[in-house]
């Protein structure tokens, strides 16, 4: 046995010499503790330093593209995974496939015949009252109360049996912190991976998907959505992860409408009928039309629609009643009664408070009725328990106190015990019930709920023998048809706008960053040569960046110019860089990009979101500048922002299928920047100079677009004003002239759905093409001509396609993102036709 090898790792022995009791690795390991032996002698090379590099690793890796909450700890991944003997699997495997089977028959009743209230199997009155039972499901159809996709919460007792925690049958968390563990535990464990035979999962997800796919089999165009409750909800992160892996388009309530008992899903097309919903929404809050707790999360009219059979919805309405006390405490004669078997995973003792004085309270605890998060130790909480039992015994119940077994875990270059929780999936189908070869080990520090952060670690089940892989049941043929995501990219109007703004906003903080460049620039130069020139340039550039004329909110009103001194500048500087109260900062428009990103993020690739990290770290390094920095440390700072916007708009480049909605990131873009190049030469390019100023002025502009380069080479031999405003305005060839840009948005509409008769053209349409021919049909000369020392054609032109660019907007809005109907007033004359 390898563990009591003498040359077993020192990390490894100074655990095992420890005194431990109810240990997994040291008192469950058995005789033949072939699973551990295999696992340690694949890292029996590896120091201490090194099992903590792998921790960092795996860390960094786990943390990659998850929102971070201030209020909530992020988990943290155990490098050791545990490791589970082929025996204590099976054992496990068949008690979870016996439960699934019980909890199906018992949901299957209590919405149907109740036969099992009427002869007092369940108390009525207990599950009348639970806040998890659902009245309107006992109208639902037959075939709309079957389990789908349910967890089991399992502990090791200290007699090394296995019982059962909790059942988990509304939304069973914690599957895509699953995958995403084994992937990383695959990455950076390949070779112990491939060493101890571990049972793979690919099968279980495969038929996941394809039990699915039953449900719409008969369709030949069958759209299936995950459904959460947005980036509010902590587990944001894993529906986004699970979107992504299955291909599932992720949407929230308000994505989803319900007409003429359908449920349609708003998307650029309009609205679209859904299938299948994948919910990840408590039975509460599902349908706020017909249940008394109102939610912003429900969808009016769900339920009915599911009675009409228009839409299934997994896991069934109801579900959660299964995990109530009214149902556990009577799941061994329930086995007895209707599987004439006994409970192959038992639980925890259940006592009644008439028993009260009979129970050593010491190894019991009080829980609640209608708080499932409710316990008192019936140890250290003797008084609590008694005041509460007085006042309300009806609300209570004993309970056994679970004794959870422990497990080694990596923590500041050592291995320490912690309790272990087992969190199991199954799903059921056709051909019965299908257990995950895999659990998530959690450890939550004291506390028994995994919905708390706390530690991780993968679960491998040891198979003895390479190649001893069962073969998978054969799936049953499915008509094979286009994937409705490719057919016509499938993405609700609310992530379509999130695009249209990730676009602006990344668009937005580079030309931002550019503009901080130049003015740095440009007041470091007038600290070190002082003339009236270099004056006017930096006093121009200070005046529109504080009045906020060539940064967001990009203000139109007549710009009058501001004396500035250098400290002056730099507090200006220090403030469109990082002042959190300046709208249009770089701190500021960062967030609205990150915030943007995320509500994106299971569209974005790995690389993207390794990125968005880098973007949320420079964001809080923003946060913690001061304004007593110096111009060297503000540049630096800049440097590191452009270049993770550059790497963001890089990553993206090539994934950006035009069917799945991504144009409109690119048409954000274009917006963004046809605004910039207005508000620029508006603000700084319409009032007549001194030609030195003027052209000082020009280049700033010109920098600021990443154009003056091709100005000089263009122009070699005569530059103004004039040369400037054809190159930045009116050249279609050039591509950061605002014409080009208009010219790419136009090519970009023609991805837009067609919501008018053929032969015309949309309003939003309509906008672009009279910026546009404005563009085509003015002249530079026109352009530059001033009256008393004003460029008023220039002024009237930059208004004109801010005002058309601003419309364009506002019709995107109203047609494409919001599918707001027009109210009609409603009179007798329009009741009697609705009648008729």
């Amino acid at each position: 046995m390898y563990i009591k090898n003498s040359t077993m790792p020192e990390w490894l022995s100074l655990y095992l010499d420890k005194s431990h009791n109810h240990d997994e690795l040291v008192n469950y390991s058995g005789l033949n503790p072939e699973h551990w032996d295999t696992l340690f002698n694949r890292l029996s090379n590896l120091t201490a330093e090194e099992v903590n590099s792998r921790a960092i690793e795996i860390s960094q890796l786990l943390q990659t593209g998850n929102i971070k909450f201030e209020s909530n700890q992020q988990w943290q991944f155990n490098p050791l995974p545990f490791m589970l003997s082929k025996d204590d699997w099976s054992s496990i495997e068949a008690g979870i496939k016996q439960r699934t089977t019980l909890l199906n028959i018992i949901q299957q009743d209590i919405y149907g015949k109740q036969q099992l209230l009427i002869d007092g199997s369940l108390p009525a009155q207990k599950l009348f009252q639970d806040k998890n039972y659902l009245r309107e499901g006992f109208s639902l159809p037959s075939n709309e109360l079957k389990l789908f996709f349910t967890a089991v919460d399992i502990y090791r007792t200290p007699s090394g049996q296995f019982k059962v925690l909790a059942d988990h049958c509304q939304c069973p968390l914690g599957l895509g912190l699953l995958l995403k563990s084994r992937i990383i535990a695959r990455r950076v464990m390949a070779e112990e991976f491939a060493e101890c035979n571990v049972q793979q999962i690919k099968n279980f997800l495969k038929t996941f998907q394809e039990t699915i796919n039953e449900y719409t089999h008969y369709m030949d165009d069958p759209r299936v959505v995950i459904l959460t409750q947005g980036i509010d909800d902590p587990n944001y992160n894993e529906h986004a992860f699970l979107s992504t892996y299955f291909g599932y388009t992720l949407v929230q309530s308000a994505d989803l409408t319900v007409r003429n008992g359908e449920v349609c899903l708003k998307s650029l097309q309009g609205l679209g009928k859904i299938n299948v919903i994948l919910r990840w929404l408590p039975d509460r809050c599902i349908d706020s039309l017909e249940q008394t707790e109102y939610s912003l999360h429900g969808i009016p009219g769900l339920l009915q629609a599911v009675r009409e059979n228009t839409v299934k919805v997994l896991n069934p309405f109801g579900s959660g009643i299964l995990s109530s006390p009214a149902v556990q405490f009577n799941l061994e004669q329930l086995s007895q009664a209707l599987l004439q078997t006994p409970l192959l995973l038992g639980q925890p003792s259940y006592h009644a408070i008439s028993d009260a004085a009979l129970l050593d309270w010491r190894s019991l605890e009080l829980r609640s009725y209608q708080d499932p998060l409710f316990k008192l130790d019936g140890k250290t909480d003797i008084e609590k328990i008694k005041l509460a039992i007085d006042k309300h015994p009806e609300h209570y119940y004993f309970q056994d106190k679970p004794i959870f077994s422990r497990a080694p875990f990596w923590s500041n270059n050592q291995l320490i015990s912690k309790q272990v929780i087992f969190r199991c999936y199954a799903i059921s189908t056709e051909h019965g019930v299908e257990v995950l070869p895999s659990a998530l080990c959690f450890s939550n520090d004291g506390s028994d709920h995994p919905d708390t952060s706390g530690w991780i670690k993968d679960t491998w089940i040891y198979t003895s023998g390479k190649g001893s892989v069962v073969e998978p049941m054969p799936p049953t043929p499915v008509r094979k048809r286009m994937d409705v995501t490719l057919l016509e990219g499938v993405i609700s109007s609310r992530t379509a706008e999130h695009l249209f703004w990730l676009g602006r906003y990344l668009e937005r903080c580079e030309n931002t960053v550019r503009i901080l460049r130049v003015f740095i620039e440009r007041y470091t130069e007038l600290s070190i040569y002082s003339d009236i020139i270099r004056h006017s340039i930096a006093t121009r550039l200070y005046t529109a960046i504080r009045s906020q004329h060539i940064v967001y909110p990009y203000i139109e009103q007549e710009i009058v110019i501001q004396e500035c001194s250098l400290a002056d500048a730099k507090e200006m500087a220090f403030q469109l860089l990082a002042d959190e109260q300046c709208a249009g900062s770089i701190i500021n428009t960062l967030k609205y990009l990150s915030n943007a990103a995320v509500q994106v993020q299971e569209l974005l690739s790995y690389d993207s979101r390794r990125i968005l990290d880098d973007i949320n770290e420079q964001i809080d390094a923003l946060k913690m500048l001061t304004e007593d920095r110096s111009s060297r440390t503000l540049q630096s700072h800049v440097d590191k922002v452009i270049g993770s916007i550059m790497a963001f708009n890089g990553s993206i480049a090539d994934c950006m299928p035009n069917s799945n909605g991504w144009f409109l990131l690119e048409m954000g873009h274009r917006v963004e920047r046809s605004i910039q190049i207005t508000s620029l030469s508006a603000a700084l390019l319409t009032e007549e100079l001194e030609e030195s100023a003027e052209i000082g002025l020009l280049e700033s502009v010109l920098t600021s677009q990443v154009s003056l380069v091709t100005h000089k080479r263009r122009y070699r031999m005569h530059q103004s004003i004039g040369t400037g405003l054809e190159l930045l305005l009116l050249d279609a060839e050039y591509p950061r002239s605002l014409l080009f840009q208009l010219e790419q948005i136009s090519l970009l509409c023609q991805h837009l759905p067609t919501k008018r008769r053929p032969g015309v053209i949309s309003a939003h349409e309509k906008a672009i093409l009279l910026s546009k021919t404005t563009c085509y049909v003015t002249e530079r000369d026109y352009l530059q001509k001033s009256t008393d020392a004003k460029r008023l054609q220039l002024i009237e032109f930059n208004h004109h396609i801010r005002s058309n660019l601003n419309t364009f907007c506002d019709v995107l809005l109203l047609q494409y993102f919001s599918h707001t109907q027009t109210a009609t007033k409603l009179n007798w004359t329009n009741i009697e036709q609705a009648q008729s």
